[in-house]
């Protein structure tokens, strides 16, 4: 397995672009019910990466997607602010479900309001083990987050505790890396009751993509530990 590799956005960059204030995302939400399910794409991904893991899920089941603002930089700090504004008046209680960046928007949401947190699910979730601040991807117009101060403000915070939290793993056994990415996942449901990591086979990265059937299955399972069947 690669390790993750993102560079520093250099401080002079002339071509950041401040988020302009209209510009606050979109959460696209439906059916009723508590808890709600809220899923978070991954970094240059929007909320329609969910539709198939949505469609899976019973219709008494209240879910909510994710579309992030277009205008950049973002980081997970400013695109947890974002959605939990948009998350008021939707739902009381949530169990969040992010994909690859959006496990780190994920652990900064659990913290920010640990009261609403229901559960987490983790796919594929980027991790500070695989992190190689020296090579991070500019800030650009075809890449929006600022990883720094995104991993910054994950490890900032502790991981979702307390509650029912699953790890979703893309199948690289026998890559290189597989052991360290494997117990980075192991680290983000540490604090689960219950916590549990699974990989998921016949997979690549994007999970949402290639296996929604492994993700609505997790979320279900979460769902039941939380008295929602």
């Amino acid at each position: 397995m690669r390790r993750l590799l993102l560079v520093l956005l250099l401080p002079a960059c002339a071509t950041v672009h401040p988020t302009p204030a209209a510009d606050v995302g979109h959460l696209d939400c439906r059916n009723a019910g508590e808890p709600a399910v809220v899923f978070i794409p991954g970094a240059s991904r929007g909320a329609a990466d969910w539709d198939t893991v949505r469609a899976s899920l019973d219709p008494q089941v209240r879910t909510c997607a994710w579309e992030p603002p277009a205008s950049w930089p973002r980081t997970a700090g400013s695109d947890t602010r974002l959605l939990l504004d948009a998350l008021k008046g939707q739902a009381k209680r949530w169990v969040l479900v992010g994909h690859s960046y959006g496990g780190l928007v994920v652990r900064v949401a659990s913290a920010s309001a640990p009261e609403s947190l229901a559960g987490a699910v983790f796919v594929d979730s980027v991790h500070e083990d695989l992190f190689d601040a020296a090579q991070a991807v500019p800030v650009s117009e075809q890449q929006h987050i600022d990883w720094v101060p995104s991993f910054r403000e994950a490890t900032s915070v502790p991981v979702p505790h307390g509650v029912p939290v699953l790890a979703l793993a893309a199948d690289h056994r026998g890559e290189e890396g597989w052991e360290q990415n494997l117990a980075s996942q192991n680290k983000l449901v540490a604090g689960g009751a219950p916590g549990g990591v699974e990989v998921v086979e016949r997979t690549g990265h994007h999970i949402p993509r290639d296996r929604p059937d492994a993700i609505a299955a997790a979320v279900k399972r979460l769902l039941a530990m939380t008295g929602v069947q």
